[in-house]
């Protein structure tokens, strides 16, 4: 039987052709970390009846290039039901791209999955990481566009995703730093999250307006020199629930760490920096789930290691991510707790089943009532609880040229299509983020936008256009497409003021105003 070992080297990890396996960081405590501490274990039992089987080609549906789509169905162990949903995507496919996404795009909201795909313009999404219902904050580290949201303690298997879509697995411990001038650097201890006792907690703005709890702590403001400088510079100190800055941070320090704000005071330069740890080059996007479920092609048996106990061992809803030989993704959903249709599984079961898939690597993301998956402007699995639940983060796969905004990624429900050329988008969404007013004629079939002084007027099919009464030639006319009346992005951008670019490597709309 093939052995899986897990060596502890100074938190380095250990490689794969796609992925990472870890154990702990560097000085980390074995004993707190109990049996999470411990390398993995491949299943003991004989490879059983496959679960479920790659249905015919005939059955397989394409939703876009490079993204596949396809209904599973077999049974359990306990000779159960089961039903289910596999996405396979390609990474190397142009415009393609696999982000996490978040509820309400702030930490601490929620939002059903049919909703959060269908504004980002989806082609196909699944559930995300665990959370705190109550709290919709993450349970575990997230990481969205290069960007630290969160992070925590707990040791289970993080997902990360890099900007070439490529899928790697492993346990995340980022190293966040702030040093003072040229003293030594302090270590914060939590990111977005409670504030860490007798520790540091950094705070940025995706956790809020104001940091910790007020009153509970000291506080130090940390904010560029100037508008558009690259140094922050100590700004103000506070004492607890400190305004986060728009553009900086907000350190808390608590206990006997209160001590270390000493050397923070105003007007110190301050560098913050965010180390993601070895194996984890290139990360752009990233979610705690967890347990690991395959590793070379074996199923694991790793659940209690990782610290799952009690009913969560238990048949339910599950959904999966995984690699497999060719270097696609695989997002998998198995329906459960629904008699009739489907039983679920285990986590012994799911592992199987992405082996069965072809999975050589794999990992369980979050289960039970928030399994999900979003296809095509549907939702094809069946939710336990009779409705969608509200999460706090998906996996989005995307198909759609990048707009920015000033720098800011932008979304519509329809997502951004070419056109002989030319980027077209929704008309409304693009004319609301650009600033303007907008109005439209049902009988000429006519949209105007005003922006200031000036004023845009387009009619549906037509090749020309009216830009402060003065009609001039579209370089692609307006059209409808699923409901949206979509126009030409470049003409409208600039007629409003805006400069638009086309950016090639990688390709992305660039609008500055």
């Amino acid at each position: 039987m093939k052995k899986l070992v897990a060596l502890l080297l100074g938190g380095t990890f250990l490689w794969g052709c796609t992925a990472a396996f870890a154990v702990l960081p560097a000085g980390a405590d074995s004993a707190a970390a109990g049996s999470q501490a411990v390398q993995a274990t491949v299943v003991g039992r004989p490879a059983p009846q496959p679960l479920v089987s790659r249905p015919p080609a005939d059955q397989i549906q394409t939703l876009a290039p490079g993204v596949c789509y396809y209904p599973i169905s077999g049974r359990t162990w306990q000779d159960e039901p089961l039903k289910g949903h596999v996405l396979e995507v390609d990474p190397g496919q142009a415009l393609l791209e696999v982000r996490v996404a978040v509820g309400g795009d702030a930490l601490g909201r929620k939002e059903t999955l049919s909703r959060l795909a269908a504004r980002h313009g989806a082609v196909a999404a699944v559930n995300g990481g665990y959370f705190d219902p109550s709290s919709g904050h993450p349970i575990g580290s997230l990481v969205q566009d290069g960007r630290l949201l969160a992070t925590s303690g707990i040791l289970r298997t993080s997902v990360g995703i890099t900007g070439d879509n490529r899928v790697r697995f492993g346990y995340f411990a980022p190293r966040v730093t702030v040093r003072p001038g040229d003293g030594e650097p302090l270590v914060a201890a939590g990111v977005n999250t409670s504030p860490v006792a007798g520790g540091i907690t950094l705070y940025t703005p995706a956790w809020g307006e104001r940091a910790g709890s007020a009153g509970d702590g000291i506080d130090v403001v940390v904010r560029p020199e100037t508008e558009k400088s690259s140094r922050y510079i100590v700004s103000e100190i506070g004492y607890g629930g400190s305004p986060i800055p728009r553009d900086g941070y907000v350190l808390t320090f608590r206990g006997e760490a209160a001590a270390q704000a000493a050397v923070l005071a105003v007007g110190t330069p301050v560098d913050v920096q965010f180390d993601w740890g070895a194996g984890w080059e290139g990360l752009k996007h990233l979610v705690t789930a967890g347990p690991l479920l395959v590793d070379e092609g074996q199923p694991l048996l790793q659940a209690i290691m990782e610290g799952f106990r009690g009913s969560v061992l238990e048949p339910a809803p599950r959904t999966a991510i995984g690699v497999d030989g060719q270097g696609r993704l695989l997002l998998v959903e198995v329906d459960g707790r629904l008699k009739e249709w489907s039983a679920g599984v285990t986590l012994e079961e799911l592992a199987y089943l992405m082996a069965d898939l072809g999975a050589v690597r794999a990992a369980a993301l979050d289960g039970g009532g928030s399994s999900a998956m979003w296809v095509k402007g549907r939702l094809v699995s069946r939710p336990s609880g009779g409705r969608e639940r509200e999460l706090a983060n998906a996996i989005l796969v995307l198909h759609q040229v990048p707009v920015y905004l000033n720098g800011e990624r932008l979304f519509f429900d329809v997502p951004p299509l070419m056109d002989n050329g030319r980027t077209l988008v929704p008309m409304r969404r693009i004319f609301e983020v650009l600033g303007a007013e907008v109005s439209w004629n049902e009988e000429t079939r006519t949209v105007t936008a005003t922006r200031g002084e000036r004023t845009v007027s387009l009619a549906l099919g037509q090749k020309e256009a009216v830009v402060n009464g003065k009609t001039l030639p579209l370089d692609a006319p307006a059209r409808a497409v699923e409901g949206r009346t979509m126009v030409p992005l470049r003409f409208v951008g600039e007629a409003l003021g805006a400069a638009v670019t086309w950016q090639d490597n990688p390709l992305a709309v660039i609008i500055e105003q």
